[in-house]
């Protein structure tokens, strides 16, 4: 079974359990990792020390009998090794099977192909050339020494991962494939598991889309004896965003119009996603020009707007947004959509004992004095029309400047006489 298989029996609930755990408090990690007992591609180091004996064909008689006569003199050894040491050799010779390596013995000794690298290799010289000083670690120690660089090398990149996870650092990955509950990852030649919860999925994507790519993670958690490595993109995902919101803020300009969305409806005014994470808020009194109404009667949530940047606050990091602005002021045609003698239709927005005001369009009142509401003497307005009313009007004046406009409707009754 391939070391990246074991993530096929993944139970996710249990990977969940794991980064929740981190979440609170950081799991504690082995400082040294006790290779003599660890399972080496689910074999113990005993068992694989066989395999590499028995497949590689290095229990020659003749250089096991020299070697058992070397070893019985201690001044062949000048330190002991024992299963589970890192140790450093000289790469002697180079065999179409493998290499010969000096290690403090008398006899050199074989590293077969496959301990050579954790990577498909067809000639040693990919990986070691005459002279290079290797580590290696002692697969089986005594008269018949057994070692392998593959295995030194999956170590010290399992304690150069821990050491990066103490520090907090990042690293890069590539996506292997699709497995249950994730993706497998590729950390350097070690197998990682990115649990789909902490993929940072975006609406319309799959985990499929990610396949053959490459990005940071973050480690979560490190076991080295039983080959799992846990990560996560949330917190990276999380600050690149929060980079582009404050970038996408910075070149926010004031007086500038722009498109958005309306995210919230609330009381006081309206919610707009100006996108990249950027809300901006439209008061209730710059929502339309004239008598304010609910909000809810303007906007739709999800309605597409597009408004104009009051102003904008970096430190408080707020953006003052109006609706209103980004049309003309209807007093600016007024002469022209309402000249006078006109007739005009509006609705009664408000009474007063002097008169009613009536707005003909959305800015635009006009007021019609109680003398000019009807032919006849009025003595109560309230008797005469209610609010919400709709009524017509002949326009007697046009004051631009300060926005007024005199209606008449007794003028409009005796000129259908």
């Amino acid at each position: 079974m391939e070391e990246r298989d074991i993530y096929e029996k993944v139970n996710p609930d249990d990977v969940n359990d794991i980064i929740e755990k981190v979440s609170v408090e950081k799991l504690p990690q082995r400082r040294e990792v006790d290779i003599s007992s660890e399972k080496v591609e689910n074999k113990t180091v005993e068992e694989q020390a066989k395999e590499v004996i028995k497949e590689e064909k290095i229990t020659d008689k003749s250089a096991n009998n020299s070697n058992q006569k070397a070893i019985s003199n201690n001044n062949f050894l000048p330190k002991e090794y024992k299963a589970g040491d890192i140790i450093t050799v000289t790469v002697v010779k180079i065999d179409p099977k493998g290499v010969y390596v000096s290690a403090q013995t008398k006899e050199d000794v074989f590293i077969p192909l496959k301990g050579l690298s954790n990577k498909q290799i067809i000639s040693p010289e990919e990986v070691v050339k005459i002279g290079d000083k290797i580590e290696v670690m002692v697969l089986r120690d005594g008269p018949n020494l057994v070692l392998s660089k593959k295995l030194a090398d999956i170590s010290k990149k399992y304690n150069e991962l821990i050491e990066k996870m103490k520090k907090g650092e990042r690293v890069k990955a590539n996506v292997v494939r699709v497995i249950k509950g994730g993706l497998l990852l590729d950390i350097d030649g070690i197998s990682a598991f990115l649990p789909q919860s902490q993929v940072g999925l975006t609406k319309g994507e799959t985990l499929d889309s990610y396949v053959g790519k490459e990005f940071e993670v973050e480690l979560i958690e490190i076991e080295p004896k039983v080959k799992r490595v846990i990560v996560s993109r949330l917190n990276i995902l999380k600050e690149e965003k929060e980079k582009l919101r404050k970038l996408a803020l910075v070149n926010i300009k004031k007086d500038a119009i722009y498109e958005g969305f309306v995210r919230s409806i609330q009381d006081f005014g309206v919610f707009v996603d100006l996108g990249n994470g950027i809300d901006g808020l439209i008061r209730v009194n710059e929502l339309n020009w004239g008598r304010r109404k609910d909000p809810h009667e303007i906007l739709k949530i999800g309605q597409k707007v597009k408004v104009k940047v009051l102003s904008v606050n970096l430190d408080a990091q707020s953006i003052s947004l109006s609706l209103r602005q980004t049309k003309p002021h209807p007093w600016d045609t007024v002469e022209e959509k309402y000249p006078i003698e006109s007739v005009v239709e509006g609705t009664v927005i408000r009474i007063h004992p002097f008169g009613v005001v009536v707005e003909l369009e959305e800015g635009i009142t006009g007021l019609i004095h109680i003398s000019q509401l009807d032919s006849k003497r009025i003595d109560k307005i309230e008797n005469f029309v209610k609010i919400g009313d709709k009524i017509k009007a002949k326009v007697l004046s046009i004051d631009k400047e300060n926005r007024k406009m005199k209606l008449s409707r007794r003028a409009l009754l005796e000129d259908e006489k």
